[in-house]
């Protein structure tokens, strides 16, 4: 990102997420890039989004992020690594905003039940195993309110999801899987699906109706 652009982001930053990226850096810990992180705010407040659902919270970072925008926005986090989990749960547990984020730890799957008792989502954040990306818009998506938007990040895949066969061999298949996820949800009927290359690539979803 522009340095410029950044320094005038920083101005309003909470010291946590600067701990937090520092701890990501030092222990090689994947969180949303930068541009990525600006438009996902900027699609989510552009849509008036109050309560997000994250698959794959890492350590807390991107969650924190959302919340702290200054749109009285409520973040559900799933997350299946127990150690990832617990890192979460550190830096949350010293945030003000952590009355705004609940962090569950597990298998997205196990909460189903859980989610479909509680009220639509205005949004859905995933970014979690790769692999998985259908079957969690599958799975989640309706209980996302039609208007809703659904952001999916890595989609390029460093850009082995256009070129599947110029991956590394132990990641061909799941260069497939990635390119194969993006043509299902270009051409979903229950999706109006835009695609950006920012980051890691992020793919951008309006929920038309339940067609799943």
């Amino acid at each position: 990102m522009n340095v410029y652009l950044e320094t005038l982001r920083k101005q309003n930053d909470l010291p946590e997420l600067t701990e937090m990226r520092l701890f990501a850096e030092k222990e090689n810990v994947p969180i949303l890039e930068e541009e990525s992180m600006q438009l996902l705010l900027q699609i989510l407040a552009l849509t008036n989004a109050k309560r997000v659902l994250e698959i794959g919270s890492a350590i807390g970072y991107s969650a924190l992020r959302l919340v702290s925008g200054g749109f009285e926005r409520k973040v559900t986090t799933v997350e299946r690594d127990w150690k990832r989990y617990d890192q979460a749960r550190f830096f949350l547990a010293h945030s003000s905003y952590r009355q705004s984020i609940t962090l569950l730890h597990g298998d997205a799957f196990d909460y189903v039940e859980a989610i479909a008792k509680g009220p639509s989502f205005d949004a859905l954040f995933i970014d979690a195993a790769k692999g998985y990306n259908q079957s969690f818009i599958e799975t989640f998506a309706p209980y996302v309110k039609t208007g809703g938007v659904i952001v999916v990040d890595n989609v390029l895949f460093k850009g082995w999801a256009a070129d599947p066969a110029g991956a590394p061999k132990r990641l061909q298949k799941l260069a497939r899987n990635v390119h194969a996820f993006n043509e299902w949800f270009q051409n979903h009927p229950a999706f109006v699906t835009w695609f950006h290359a920012v980051g890691d690539g992020l793919a951008v979803g309006i929920k038309r109706e339940n067609l799943l």
